[in-house]
Formats: structure tokens, sequence, C-alpha cells
């Protein structure tokens, strides 16, 4: 587990083994930060202005720690080639602030399709891991360390602590989880399930790696922050067979486990939200909706607009969200 600081891009492969046992150690301070969330862009060539204006807007709130770009770098209907991703990548390598990212169906689930290429989706997510995730450290020009899920391994799946409030990023993707199965995947369903369950066997293992920290008196978390691509509550999930109830399932359970706040962040459906949703459904009672809390960030078309993120760590409401428009004009 590492404790977030910002250090030089290359320091961090060094500091990263370092980072994760001094965060073991506990240096929980009680002060309030932010972070910005953004996703869902861009979604053509000609809007990679508009997000790179966003981002240098982001970096200029002296507040913001750094930017969590919550999936989907490139448009449902654009090519996943090496180029485009790769570009795509290094767009959000340049931001000035520590920047994490979660990948979306976009650039990995749904590159089957003609429009996309033809590609097959697991091809493409190991592509993306050795763009994204073949250090133990965020993108942009100044990063932290962060810890990877390499045991199963599910590298793009993160983990770091912010004094004592806990970030987990986790591969949960839009078109149901990746449990769509038009012909153009050419695969067949058993294949599929078994993908999805293969992943949420990593999923589960990875939030009980963050259970443990709680069992830690010296740096147990006030509260916890994942963040995910797809909307699993009010998104892509099939009444008939919704991928996403096995997570949610399993979040449930880490909420009541830790017995401590849990924001989850996700994209997909484009619309900023700030809500307490009710859990039942997927076996939630009325303490674990005391404790859970949800926001989603704005995405295509609205290119100009991010959510900051304020933490109080402990309190017993920590999460303050606000939604901001950007001012800025993009370069010329």
């Amino acid at each position: 587990m590492s404790t977030h600081r910002t250090v030089p891009k290359t320091c961090a492969a060094l500091l990263g083994a370092a980072a994760l046992l001094l965060g073991q150690a506990g240096t929980a301070q009680a002060t309030t930060f932010s972070f910005a969330l953004m996703g869902d862009q861009p979604y053509t060539d000609l809007l990679e202005p508009a997000t790179d204006s966003l981002i240098k807007t982001i970096n200029s709130d002296p507040d913001v720690q750094w930017i969590l770009h919550i999936g989907d770098i490139k448009g449902g209907a654009e090519p996943c080639t090496d180029e485009l991703l790769i570009r795509r990548i290094d767009q959000l390598r340049r931001s000035e602030k520590p920047l994490v990212y979660v990948p979306g169906d976009n650039e990995w689930t749904d590159c089957h399709r003609e429009s996309n290429g033809n590609f097959k989706s697991r091809e493409r997510l190991e592509f993306l891991r050795k763009q994204a995730f073949t250090q133990p450290a965020t993108l942009g020009k100044t990063t932290f360390p962060v810890r990877q899920q390499t045991s199963h391994p599910y590298p793009e799946q993160l983990m770091w602590q912010h004094g004592s409030t806990l970030f987990v990023s986790l591969n949960v993707p839009g078109s149901n989880n990746d449990l769509e199965n038009p012909k153009s995947r050419k695969t067949k369903k058993t294949e599929v399930q078994h993908l999805l369950e293969k992943r949420q066997n990593a999923i589960n293992a990875w939030l009980s790696d963050a259970e443990k920290l709680f069992a830690n008196a010296k740096a147990t978390p006030t509260e916890t922050v994942i963040a995910i691509q797809g909307n699993p509550i009010d998104g892509s999930g099939s009444p008939n067979n919704n991928g996403y109830n096995d997570f949610m399932k399993r979040l449930v359970k880490y909420i009541d486990n830790t017995g401590r706040p849990v924001l989850l962040v996700h994209g997909d459906t484009h619309r900023y939200k700030w809500d307490r949703p009710n859990l039942k459904q997927f076996g939630g009672s009325a303490a674990t909706n005391a404790l859970f809390y949800r926001a989603e960030g704005w995405g295509h078309p609205f290119v100009n607009a991010w959510v900051k993120v304020t933490v109080r760590p402990g309190a017993s409401s920590p999460f303050n969200i606000k939604s901001i428009a950007e001012t800025a004009k993009p370069d010329n």
C-alpha cells in the first residue's frame, strides 16, 4: 500500500517498493483534500483539443491533488488502432498533475465492432496494459506510486492511499461489464461468461486485500473511494442477465465488512450524478445505504465540465462533490 506523494516520474519506479512498505506503517492525516473526476472523452480527433483544454484547466486548480480519468478515451465508433490508443494515452501523460486512468469499454470491450476494426477485445486490453500499466505509478508529468494487482494478473487494478483515505480502481467497464455478446464478437456465450467470472474473481481478491487494511490498527483507512468505468446501478446492466450483479453484491459486502463510508465513482452514461442509491436489490441493508455514496462524472458531448471531489478524512459525511464548467479556451 502506498501513501500518496507526488514524485518525479523518473523516480516513481524506484520509490514504488519503498512506498508500499511506508504505507503499512501509516501516515494518516485528517487534512481535507480534493481530486478531479473526468472521463468519457475525447470521442473524436476534433475534440482532442477540448480534452487538452479541460486537463489544463483542472491542472490550474491549486486544490486538486490529481486527476482521475474514469475511462473511455475514444468514441464507441472510433477504430481501436495502436496509433489512436497510443495517442490518447500520451494525451493523458501530458497532464502536469498525476493522472489515474481506469480502462473503459470503448478502448477494449467494444473493439470487436466493425467500426472499431474487428479487434479481439482481450488483445486490446493487453495492448492497453502495455501502454498505461507497465509501472506501479500514475500517468502525468509528475506521478505518485500505486500498488498494482499483479498476482492474477490485472495490473490495471490499482490501490493507493492519501492520508487515511483508501483508493481502489477496478476494471468494471460498460457494455454490461463486458457481458454483451453480439455476432461481431465471434465468441461463445460460455467463454464470455467465463471471462467475466475470471475478472470478478480478481476483483473479489483485490477488495479482500483492501479489507485487510482495516484490520491494521496503525493504518486503518477512514473511508474508501472505488473507481470504475461502467455504470452498475442505472447504466448498461441487463435486467435478464446483469453483468454487474456480482460486483455490486461484493461492493455491499465490502461496505458491511469495513463499516466505513464508501464513494463509488464511475462514468459510462455521461451525465453528472451525485446521490445515495438504495442497495437493497444487491443485498444491502439500511446500514449499508447509510455508508454508500455515488458520483458520476461528465462525459461526451459535455467535454467542458468536470467534477471536483473533496474529501474530509474521518468525517461522518466525508465526501463533497461539485460540478464545474471549464472557462479556459483550447490552445490554437
